[in-house]
């Protein structure tokens, strides 16, 4: 049976712990294996390293602070996505103090990339840059990558449609404001630009829920959502 119908535990692991042969894991890991997963020695992880490569591996060593396996073979290499979307988050008014103590947030952020993509079976983790202002991000913004901004004013078209117009695009970069929107000077300085303005819809949407809200209908429209799942399968669920 192929690798893409049997569901292991995933979990992320830096390149350089994965050498000869071996997959040494973080003593978190060996303690949320042990005490929260039940794993023994022999029961097979897939294990993957942030910048493509996953291997499937058997446990060799289970303690509550340190876990080894033994790799077994490289997991069937699977297709990126056709579409790259750069999400571009206004930092709500409510964490702005998260700017101020920026090192401190940083591990917590990774944390969740990471947890994020053990779950949802990606194999590249996502990259986070720094915090930086409008004008600054307008300027480092690649010309060639359309700029897609969620906002809520008059005239502006529904993102479903905006799609319409960017298929065949590789890249998509989506700024999502905080609360309140955007202020009618970041509108005009975003058109400027050359961004269209696209809203999501009548109702008011939560900061963190429209950015969900967007990337879905960007992905939906896009990306690869109506591609069939690996292996063959119809069903639909989530990841074990």
């Amino acid at each position: 049976m192929s690798d893409s119908r049997i569901h292991h535990r995933r979990f992320y692991v830096p390149a350089e712990r994965i050498r000869d042969g071996w997959v040494e894991f973080a003593a978190a890991q060996a303690h949320q294996m042990t005490q929260v997963l039940r794993l023994r020695p022999g029961d097979e992880v897939s294990v993957f390293d942030g910048s493509g490569r996953e291997v499937v591996a058997a446990l060799a060593t289970t303690t509550p602070r340190r876990a080894t396996a033994r790799i077994l073979r490289e997991a069937r290499r699977m297709p990126g996505p056709d579409l790259a979307i750069t999400l571009a988050q206004v930092i709500p008014r409510g964490a702005a103090m998260d700017l101020i103590v920026a090192t401190g947030r940083a591990p917590r952020w990774l944390r969740i990339v990471r947890e994020a993509a053990e779950q949802c079976g990606r194999r590249e983790l996502p990259a986070i840059e720094p915090a930086r202002r409008l004008e600054e991000f307008l300027l480092s913004h690649p010309p060639s990558t359309p700029l897609v901004a969620c906002d809520a004013g008059e005239g502006n078209r529904p993102l479903l449609a905006v799609c319409g117009e960017l298929r065949g695009s590789s890249t998509i970069t989506l700024l999502v404001g905080g609360e309140g929107g955007l202020s009618p000077a970041e509108v005009e300085r975003l058109r400027s630009h050359g961004a269209r303005l696209a809203w999501l819809g009548p109702r008011i949407l939560r900061v963190e829920t429209a950015a969900l809200t967007a990337l879905g209908i960007i992905q939906a429209s896009l990306g690869d959502w109506q591609a069939p799942p690996p292996g063959g399968g119809t069903s639909a669920g989530a990841s074990p």
